[in-house]
């Protein structure tokens, strides 16, 4: 009988305890159904799948889905907000390497612009009332790298840009280090404010990279946190 390899991140991959394992393949067994039967597999995650996503290789894909014999499938919470090689390196990237604020506008083109935004995101030292000592975050590469892309193409068309750039960096982040730096040019300013605006936001919603945050009492997941 065929196999599906099914990858765990985040919240989840801490429930089940392991980062993927080997299911049997089900001819015809569409993504709903597959996830009721992760459900009868593995109980601890039956209150997080349901808001969970599902990506077949570096392509989100619908409940109404049936994978392949043999595909990779990814089981992808809520993201979190808050060295890879890029796959279009004047656009987006997502990286395993520090970052340096500003460093966005570096891969800008600016002939014609009369605004440039930037928006530098960081580690912050406290968060609900705790004391935080460091972030990790996780991601599937492939599929962040090219969600973020499609955001940033999507603003400067949204907003007539005359270009953007973002990127966010994934793994052990300490208090005070850059973890996303965004850049926009536009030639007017409130369409840029609002196109960077646009830009972190929509990567916080939709970009599968995931936040644990430790603090002086352990450490948890994240979800959609400003």
């Amino acid at each position: 009988m065929g196999k599906l390899t099914i990858h765990y991140f985040a919240a989840v991959k801490a429930a089940v305890g392991v980062d993927k394992q080997t299911l049997s393949y089900v001819p015809g067994e569409t993504l709903a159904q597959l996830r009721i039967r992760l459900t009868s597999i593995h109980s601890e995650i039956a209150t997080l799948l349901p808001a969970c996503r599902f990506a077949i290789g570096d392509d989100f894909a619908d409940d109404g889905q049936s994978p392949s014999e043999g595909d990779n499938l990814y089981v992808l919470p809520p993201v979190s907000g808050g060295a890879g090689s890029p796959i279009a390196p004047q656009r987006a990237d997502v990286v395993e390497r520090p970052l340096q604020a500003g460093e966005a506008s570096d891969h800008l083109a600016q002939k014609g612009a009369g605004a440039l935004v930037t928006f530098t995101g960081v580690v912050r030292d406290h968060n609900r009332g705790r004391q935080v000592t460091h972030l990790d975050f996780e991601a599937h590469l492939p599929l962040a790298r090219k969600e973020l892309l499609r955001i940033v193409d999507d603003a400067i068309e949204r907003f007539n840009l005359v270009d953007a750039f973002a990127i966010h960096r994934v793994g052990h982040c300490p208090l005070g280090s850059v973890v996303v730096d965004i850049a926009v040019s536009g030639a007017h300013r409130p369409e840029s404010f609002e196109a960077c605006r646009y830009i972190i936001d929509e990567l916080k919603r939709t970009v599968p990279i995931w936040k644990r945050e430790t603090h002086q009492d352990g450490s948890e997941w994240l979800s959609q946190t400003p």
